[in-house]
């Protein structure tokens, strides 16, 4: 791949600016804020476009710093480039409100598709983040020893796990464990609620089992009661009974008082009679002096003689046929009485029977309900027992969680496996590319730098092994520039991609940066070097390198 032309309609400080490239060496030079980073920004927003941020983050992002704030609309560009034999021309519009990408093949006009990978495909398949940390390559030279120690031991990391992208494997790994993590503090969570769900229904159960045998109990000592008394021919026995007080009460009530009414009429009292024996004696006494008339009727005249004796046989009779008239009366009487008495306690053995009969029936409906109660606590324990049975076995949700569980431990570990296959399968043409750079730049000064299963730096000069720690911060530079060259050359097979490298000679001496440039210009990709020295412009003249000089303005 090779960029042919920038024009930059408004990107940061830059505005209405038109840039050629050449194949090979680009010097972009130009003091401090004259837009060489601006420049830098904008060719890799080109080729891989520019989000804005969210949150808080959004203040300090790219797309924030070089957003023209007089006029958003403007914030686009246009790139031409070359992909083997083809050009193409690519225009993007980075306005976050009115973003658009264009892409066409200037040869036969075709239009192409950004949105759908065409010109990630024209990129060889290269991400940003993959670009970042493979070919655009920025000053690591102001880190001390020790720090440049840790930024290759870092690099190392991403580079030997087989990453093409920004997401490393361990990160990867770590992203699949964080989120099994989560799925089993959400399964344990699932676990608990089932369990103190479980409890409360066990709980529910229990209490409904002693209410339903409560009832059980309840109905079975009502119906042993009612089988007991028979109230079956009870409550016949109170019906007749109702009928025949009532037909007795309405027969003898019309006895009893024509009886009364006679006796008051005879007697000429108000009050009931009483049981007495006077008639007899009266009619005793008249026989006896009916007698002794008789006896002493020689004495007595004749007229008054039969008058008298007349007169005591009327009266004894009298009093006797009264007497007897009145005994049949009272025995009448007595026997209305005692039928009196025997009719009010039929009344009150009604009136028993009756109360009975309601009690009998608020009985008959509170075993009703009794029944219809056991009914529903019944079915809520077959409805409890049945949901206790559902809740003893995993959800559908559940099931599929623990699924997920075990595919994301699994899916690790085959990252893992690939990660380690992948590694050893490029382990030695990374190696011989490193070494390959490194002596290049070293001028052969160091035999051999490899990367050891653990991917963790091995140098070798004149047949032995020197700690990293021990090297200058200048040979460091020099091999973590030879790292990302390797690794960008075995991630970028499919097409060869510009490197940029910004203010990335800061550190380096004269012999380090000549070799380096030397190195350089023998690559077959195109070189982008910004830097705000002469010093490599000097250089490669020294060198008599091609190279093309751009020189940025300083604005005020």
């Amino acid at each position: 791949m090779q960029i042919k032309e920038a024009d930059i309609f408004q990107f940061g400080k830059l505005q209405n600016k038109n840039i050629s490239f050449e194949p090979g060496m680009n010097v972009i030079y130009g003091k401090n804020e004259a837009g060489k980073s601006t420049l830098h920004s904008f060719l890799c927003a080109m080729l891989f476009g520019m989000e804005k941020g969210r949150g808080r983050s959004s203040v300090t992002d790219a797309y924030s710093q070089y957003e023209p704030w007089h006029a958003p609309s403007f914030y686009a560009g246009a790139l031409k480039f070359t992909v083997g034999q083809q050009k193409f021309y690519l225009e993007r519009n980075f306005y976050s409100k009115e973003k658009t990408d264009y892409l066409r093949n200037e040869l036969d006009g075709e239009e192409l598709s950004v949105g759908f990978g065409d010109l990630t495909m024209l990129l060889g398949g290269v991400s940003k983040d993959s670009y970042a940390s493979t070919y655009d390559i920025t000053q690591a030279g102001a880190a001390t020893g020790n720090q440049m120690v840790k930024i290759l031991a870092e690099y190392l990391a991403q580079a030997s796990d087989g990453s093409d992208s920004g997401v490393t494997v361990a990160e990867a790994a770590a992203s699949l464990n964080a989120r099994k993590r989560e799925l089993q503090q959400e399964q344990r969570r699932a676990d608990e609620e089932r369990e103190a769900r479980l409890k409360e229904l066990r709980l529910e159960k229990e209490l409904l089992e002693q209410e339903c045998e409560g009832i059980r109990e309840s109905i079975e000592k009502y119906e042993a009661m009612q089988r007991e008394f028979g109230t079956g021919s009870s409550m016949e026995n109170i019906s007749r009974n109702s009928r025949e007080n009532q037909e007795y009460e309405a027969h003898y009530a019309d006895d009893e008082s024509g009886m009364h009414a006679k006796y008051h009429e005879q007697t000429g009292s108000t009050e009931d009679w009483q049981p007495e024996k006077t008639g007899y004696i009266l009619s005793f006494f008249a026989i006896l002096i009916a007698i002794l008339l008789f006896n002493f009727k020689v004495y007595i005249m004749p007229t008054f003689f039969w008058t008298g004796e007349l007169a005591a046989l009327a009266i004894a009779l009298f009093s006797a046929i009264r007497q007897y008239k009145k005994n049949q009366n009272r025995a009448k009487l007595q026997a209305a009485s005692m039928q009196a008495e025997q009719l009010r306690k039929l009344r009150e053995q009604e009136v028993m029977e009756a109360q009975m009969q309601q009690k009998k029936r608020l009985a008959d409906q509170m075993l009703t309900e009794w029944k219809d109660s056991l009914w529903e606590k019944e079915n809520r324990l077959f409805n409890l027992e049945e949901e206790i049975t559902r809740q003893g076995v995993q959800s559908w949700a559940e099931h599929q969680r623990a699924e997920d569980i075990q595919a994301l431990e699994l899916a690790a570990q085959e990252i893992t496996r690939i990660s380690q296959s992948f590694y050893e399968d490029m382990q030695d043409e990374l190696n011989a590319e490193i070494s390959r750079y490194v002596s290049l730049f070293t001028a052969g000064a160091y035999d051999s730098v490899r990367l050891d299963e653990q991917g963790q730096l091995q140098i070798l000069t004149e047949g032995r092994e020197v700690r990293p720690e021990l090297l200058s911060c200048g040979t460091l530079e020099q091999i973590y520039l030879a790292l990302r060259l390797a690794v960008g050359k075995v991630v970028t097979k499919e097409e060869t991609l510009p490197i940029l490298l910004d203010e990335a000679f800061a550190m380096y001496d004269d012999d380090r940066l000549a070799q380096t440039l030397q190195t350089l210009s023998t690559l077959q990709n195109q070189i982008f070097l910004f830097t705000c020295q002469k010093r490599e412009v000097e250089m490669l003249k020294k060198m008599k390198l091609d190279y093309n000089l751009i020189e940025m303005e300083a604005y005020h």
